[in-house]
């Protein structure tokens, strides 16, 4: 008897030869095959197990036989198309501090990539092969989902190489993935405010906000920052910053910016300090500022303000005829004259080192730069001698070119102006460099308050009404 056992996934076959009387007669590969064929199993069959089973049952066939006759083949699973963005496309609810903790203000770094920095890689899928069971039948596979290929738009380069499609960027800037395409902005743009939606922004590149930045969250960029309406919170940045409408500060709340400042008004702000200029157009209220520069503000500058510009600083009106501690300090060369001192601790004992190489090779040797005519048998060591001179002297010219700049701008200070357009109210305090001067009466504008050097004393001087 010749049984055929299929599995019930129908992927694999069993001939079975089983005796049935003493007198038999020799089976034929024939006749197996047509077992097979009468019982389904039409794919996958091994001619050589087939063979191998005829033969072992031909030559003992008082034995039971059984072998594996088919095996179908399984189809080979489709490849996907695989998306790999290196860059984060969703939003993050906030940072982690603790157990069950989340500081929901701060949703990490806005990316900023640099050029030749990689966006999304591809990898390309390929089509699955179909299976054939014994049976014959085709084994259907999952198909291949269409490749969604992204457009690469400004700043962004888009290469097909070994299977794999690649989008880098050509530019700085924030990657952004905009319907189905990539591009870079090299200006961070938020439209609305910055708050518990955004969390804390940090971005290298430029900033620009049509809101408010509240209190109690921070921008930080190294490039400019603008602000569409009022700054209540923190903001440092390397770059500019411009405040459409105004800063309303708090003891907490700090402003540092490297280069200018324009708003429409500052009050209660506690911390500004600025590398550039400060443009306000309209008032300060007990606020303090630190410019490197000048402060310029279109009306008053009043209330318990603290103002420190080296340039000096400009309003229509300082102090308050309701009585204000407002306090102005301009030329302030203490930092500088710190510096100095300790340009000249530097130049010390090069200027000593140096005179002992003229001392040892002689003018005429270093000012030549050539140690030719001197024995041969000096003249390693003075070609040593001459390179550390020609350090010394690179190095002690930088630090004489930086202390030239000091200076000058030490001097700029004390020939800085404070300019008061309509009126200058008692209480308030002036500083020029070491000096300070009390306002006691009302002092009408347009008035200058400066150094005089002849007298070292601050005094003012009238203008000319314009």
């Amino acid at each position: 008897m010749i049984n055929v056992i299929v599995n019930q996934k129908r992927t694999e076959a069993k001939l079975e030869i089983v005796p049935e009387a003493e007198n038999f007669e020799e089976i034929t590969a024939d006749q197996l095959v047509a077992v097979l064929k009468k019982e389904g199993v039409v794919a996958g069959i091994s001619k050589k197990n087939l063979f191998a089973i005829r033969d072992k049952f031909n030559s003992d066939p008082s034995q039971p036989v059984t072998s594996l006759i088919a095996r179908g083949m399984p189809p080979q699973p489709v490849l996907q198309h695989q998306y790999q963005f290196l860059f984060s496309t969703g939003k993050n609810i906030g940072q982690v501090k603790g157990l069950d903790q989340i500081d929901y203000k701060s949703k990490g770094v806005i990316k900023y990539l640099q050029p030749g920095d990689t966006l999304l890689e591809i990898n390309l899928g390929r089509e699955g092969v179909p299976g054939r069971l014994v049976d014959g039948s085709v084994t259907k596979n999952t198909p291949l989902t269409p490749l969604r290929k992204y457009k690469a738009g400004t700043g962004v380069a888009l290469e097909e190489k070994d299977n794999k499609i690649t989008y880098s960027a050509t530019t700085a800037g924030q990657p952004l993935l905009k319907g189905d395409q990539l591009e870079i902005s090299d200006t961070y743009q938020l439209d609305g405010n910055v708050d518990l939606e955004t969390g804390h922004i940090k971005f290298a590149g430029p900033i620009e906000i049509s809101g408010s930045l509240l209190a109690d969250f921070r921008i930080i960029s190294n490039a400019d920052i603008t602000i569409g309406k009022t700054v209540s919170g923190s903001i440092k940045t390397k770059g500019s910053l411009t405040a459409k409408s105004g800063i309303i500060g708090s003891e907490t709340e700090k402003i540092i910016v490297g280069g200018e400042l324009v708003c429409e008004y500052i009050s209660n702000a506690r911390h500004i300090q600025t590398g550039g200029p400060v443009t306000v157009s309209k008032h300060i209220i007990n606020s303090s500022i630190s410019s490197n520069k000048t402060v310029s503000c279109q009306e008053s500058i009043t209330g318990d303000s603290r103002i420190s510009a080296f340039y000096g600083v400009t309003c229509a009106e300082l102090g308050s005829d309701q009585g204000s501690e407002t306090s102005i300090e301009i030329g302030d060369a203490t930092e500088l004259n710190e510096r100095l001192k300790k340009i000249e601790e530097f130049l010390e004992p090069l200027t000593a080192e140096s005179m002992a190489i003229v001392d040892q090779l002689g003018m005429p040797v270093l000012m030549k730069k050539d140690t030719s005519g001197l024995p041969e048998e000096k003249r390693p060591e003075a070609d040593r001698l001459l390179q550390k001179y020609l350090e010394i002297e690179e190095n002690a010219d930088r630090l004489k070119a930086k202390k030239s700049e000091l200076e000058t701008k030490a001097e700029a200070g004390l020939k800085a102006r404070v300019t008061v357009k309509e009126c200058a109210y008692p209480g308030t305090i002036i500083k020029i460099g070491l000096e300070t001067y009390t306002i006691d009466r009302i002092i009408s504008g347009p008035v200058e308050f400066y150094f005089d050097h002849a007298k070292k004393t601050i005094t003012f001087e009238r203008l000319m009404a314009s």
